[in-house]
């Protein structure tokens, strides 16, 4: 797949235009079925998606894609076992695939696929010193390592988080293909340890590069918030909900996000009748916690908030 093909396709999908970023990835298949790059990218677009609308359907179709990616690079491995852009797709997609299990509470599993990571990806760049996103992998594997009792209890995974925030932020400095991933990365493990106003920089950046983009303001939001900025936190809501409203009214998933925010946002500062009426929104769509990622989760947690007014 042409670099210029995948600089527009990523644009594309980051500013919310994904039919004309999966045309530009379904053409660079049908160009080259051999190739794993294309089957790689275009689940990549589809995993923005699925982050972006919490639809089912799109994640089904990223592990039909992934499943592609990883099999043409295990035949091009086959033929030549350094081929590092090989090495690359298949280690991405893998970090892909454990990402999106990790975002369907599906933990444990995407840890599992994270050992396959780190190896492809150093040996795509022992091969190949051009393909400086393989840090981000190796990068994002170290973080999630160090981090990795949050997510299944008693895992004790070793990582190097120096590790991390060196590698993660060299592809964030950058001006390569991968440098919005990257940023994207760094911003939410800014927020996890404890450096919002570092998150909240780095969602700046992306809002200027991606207008409107939701996911940037949706963790901007998460930073502003646990970061003590509850009246930031509220007017980032604001237009997140404007947004999600305007592009996609029936999207549960972000808006019950956005209310549980918002509903804790303004319990804090105690304007109580504001975030009784947010908790009551997410509680209102209990019946759809079987269709809606997370929204069990969301609905317990307003339960909890509207007990404390």
């Amino acid at each position: 797949m042409d670099p210029a093909d995948f600089i527009r396709a990523r644009d594309f999908g980051y500013r919310h235009q994904y039919d004309s970023a999966l045309a530009i990835t379904s053409a660079a298949i049908a160009r080259d079925a051999s190739d794993p790059a294309g089957y790689y990218w275009q689940a990549g677009i589809l995993q923005l998606l699925v982050h972006d609308s919490g639809n089912r359907q799109f994640a089904d179709s990223f592990y039909v894609l992934s499943d592609k990616a990883v099999a043409k690079a295990r035949e091009r491995l086959s033929l030549d076992p350094g081929d590092a852009q090989a090495h690359f797709c298949f280690g991405m997609t893998q970090l892909n695939r454990a990402d999106l299990l990790t975002w369907q509470q599906r933990s444990l599993a995407g840890f599992r696929v994270l050992f396959e990571v780190t190896p492809h990806l150093n040996t795509a760049l022992a091969n190949d010193s051009s393909l400086t996103g393989a840090r981000l992998g190796i990068g994002a594997v170290e973080y999630f390592k160090t981090s990795a009792d949050r997510y299944v209890l008693g895992l004790g995974l070793l990582g190097s988080r120096k590790r991390a925030y060196r590698l993660v932020t060299a592809v964030a400095d950058s001006e390569g293909m991968l440098q919005p991933a990257a940023q994207f990365l760094l911003a939410y493990m800014l927020k996890e340890d404890g450096d919002c106003d570092g998150a909240v920089r780095y969602c700046q950046k992306l809002l200027e590069q991606y207008p409107g983009n939701r996911t940037a303001m949706r963790l901007m939001r998460d930073a502003q918030y646990r970061g003590g900025m509850p009246s930031a936190a509220i007017a980032t809501g604001r237009r997140i909900e404007q947004e999600v409203l305007s592009a996609c009214p029936g999207n549960r998933y972000a808006l019950s996000e956005n209310w549980i925010v918002c509903g804790k946002a303004f319990a804090r500062l105690g304007q109580s009748d504001s975030a009784r009426e947010r908790f009551d929104r997410v509680i209102s769509w209990e019946p759809y916690i079987g269709e809606v990622p997370w929204l069990s989760h969301y609905v317990r947690e307003a339960r909890q908030w509207r007990k404390k007014l």
